[in-house]
């Protein structure tokens, strides 16, 4: 009976220490956001990002990642309902908008001019790099399609 009395009381108190160890862990835990969000009023985004949320594709409105964002986590043959987040056309849709990119994943991604079909002219983002002039690659204003490779 004592036996059975003690293991009880460990499981309890084991338990207890768990969901302490959990809340305490997940209590101050926010979402990652992208440097936009909280940058300077000209929607700058630092290239930097942690946590899981670092995973991500980001579409500029500007050059030199400035005038609003957008991102993706994976690939999107329509960008057409897509919408930039910040910035002066927040809301709007994205589509043929793109002037710079930021590849935050480790993804081969390739923005495509039309959407659904995703033919016609090509960009080509390596993993982990960004591009601050997309119109240097022709590229500009063009994206209607992406996909993560």
């Amino acid at each position: 009976m004592q036996r059975n009395i003690m293991r009880t009381l460990t499981a309890a108190a084991l338990s207890t220490v768990g969901l302490i160890g959990i809340g305490t862990a997940t209590a101050g835990a926010t979402t990652a956001t992208p440097a936009v969000a909280t940058a300077a009023p000209d929607d700058s985004a630092a290239s930097a990002e942690v946590g899981i949320n670092a995973a991500k594709f980001y579409f500029f409105k500007d050059d030199s990642r400035h005038g609003g964002y957008a991102y993706v986590t994976g690939s999107d043959r329509d960008l057409r309902n897509n919408r930039w987040r910040s910035g002066p056309h927040k809301g709007r849709t994205i589509d043929n908008g793109t002037s710079s990119v930021n590849n935050t994943t480790s993804h081969f991604v390739v923005l495509s001019d039309h959407p659904g079909s995703c033919v016609g002219p090509h960009y080509y983002s390596n993993a982990h790099s960004s591009d601050n002039d997309l119109s240097n690659n022709g590229f500009d204003n063009k994206a209607s399609c992406v996909t993560f490779r």
